[in-house]
């Protein structure tokens, strides 16, 4: 019997390598760079949780202008379960005046073996398309567009252009449904990022509430109800995205940590440690530090008659400073539990003339209306859209219609 020889090719261990990363569960998650951030502090929000790729982007040159982003900068990172990153793009700002434009995209990538990184510089052509999705809420609102496949920087853009209209802290129910229209970017046929909402319509119990974003002539447009009325609000209902109010504004309550009853001049919020929490209105820090029991502070003085306060703060926003001005949703700080609170919340105030008052019934100034030349060119530009709500709404009617 003659014995069998067979060679057989065993994979590279890069290629091992290679392989199991590809299958890895991953995840896409999407910021926007703030003023003063550190590379640290913005791997930290995107959930990334790889020593070596951080110490590569501090210490590399090549890596050098990561370190520096601009405020503003748009940064998408692929990361694993694990937290492990795959890849970070930091995209340069450009609007999109026609169907295609070009961005200048700078990419960490983690190469086959899985310990080393490159970094490279592209210009990517933009192409736009036209989303349009709808979903159910069933539990938060977050969790009904991530159902939806609706990006979160949608989402909130959603929340922005209604806040006016709708509580989001509490009108919210299961079982009311959304409609959106919005702007996707893609390049080279893949999905980039999510770009401008266009259009949303939500059904809150027997009211069906809608936004169309439209170019007034200003630098950034703004967000119009049917009849032109503009959506905007001078001040933001609340300072945080979304979360739930644990403490109302009251004459009297029973103080949590000292058991006398006092008054409480403001609003709690219950959110993780960390959250974001942004700026009501644009204004003048007037102050930025330590407050005895309000523990890390930054008050706010907007105009002659309003001023809003913020406490508890984890930490304070880089940079941020007595005599700086801000704009509307510009992040002060991070939700924290310093001085004397029993865990992470936010405490904020709102004054008029010094005096609170309560923010979640306070009558808060809006924009102009458009105006009257402008309602022409608004209605002609809103009628397709408000078409294609009516359109999105039947169809999904239909889908979810037993059979």
């Amino acid at each position: 019997m003659q014995p069998v020889v067979e060679a057989v090719v065993t994979p590279s261990i890069a290629g091992q390598v290679a392989e199991l990363i590809a299958r890895e569960d991953t995840h896409v998650r999407e910021v926007r760079a703030q003023r003063g951030e550190t590379l640290a502090g913005l791997f930290d929000r995107l959930g990334i949780d790889d020593a070596t790729a951080l110490r590569f982007a501090q210490t590399d040159p090549s890596a050098r202008a990561l370190v520096r982003l601009a405020p503003g900068r748009f940064v998408q990172a692929n990361i694993t379960s694990d937290g492990r990153l795959r890849w970070l793009k930091a995209h340069g700002a450009g609007e999109l005046d026609g169907v295609l434009a070009t961005t200048r995209v700078l990419t960490l990538d983690r190469s086959s073996t899985a310990q080393q990184f490159r970094v490279s510089e592209s210009d990517v052509a933009l192409e736009r398309r036209v989303e349009l999705k709808a979903g159910e809420v069933r539990g938060s609102l977050f969790g009904a567009t991530d159902e939806a496949d609706i990006p979160d920087a949608i989402t909130q853009q959603m929340v922005d252009a209604l806040d006016s209209e709708i509580d989001f802290h509490r009108d919210l129910q299961r079982g009311n449904r959304f409609r959106v229209i919005y702007e996707a970017l893609y390049a080279s046929g893949e999905y980039l990022r999510a770009g401008r909402l266009l259009a949303v319509e939500f059904e809150v119990g027997a009211k069906r509430l809608s936004a169309y974003w439209y170019a007034n002539g200003s630098k950034h447009g703004g967000f119009y109800a049917a009849d032109g009325r503009s959506l905007k609000q001078a001040f933001l209902r609340s300072p945080l995205v979304y979360t739930r109010v644990s403490s109302g504004f009251s004459t009297s309550r029973t103080h949590p940590i000292f058991g006398y009853d006092a008054s409480h001049r403001g609003v709690d919020y219950a959110a993780a440690a960390g959250t974001a929490v942004r700026s009501i209105a644009e204004g003048v820090v007037t102050f930025a530090g330590w407050q005895r029991g309000y523990g890390n502070v930054v008050e706010i003085q907007h105009d002659g008659k309003h001023a809003s306060l913020y406490a508890h703060l984890q930490s304070i926003a880089p940079g941020l400073r007595q005599g700086l001005r801000i704009a509307q949703s510009d992040v002060v700080g991070g939700v924290g539990m310093t001085g004397w609170a029993t865990g992470p919340h936010l405490h904020f105030e709102l004054k008029v003339h010094d005096l609170q008052i309560n923010p979640l019934t306070a009558e808060l100034p809006s924009a102009q209306p458009l105006a009257a030349t402008q309602l022409a060119s608004f209605a002609a530009h809103s009628e397709p859209l408000r078409e294609q709500l009516a359109l999105l709404g039947r169809v999904s009617i239909a889908f979810d219609r037993p059979r």
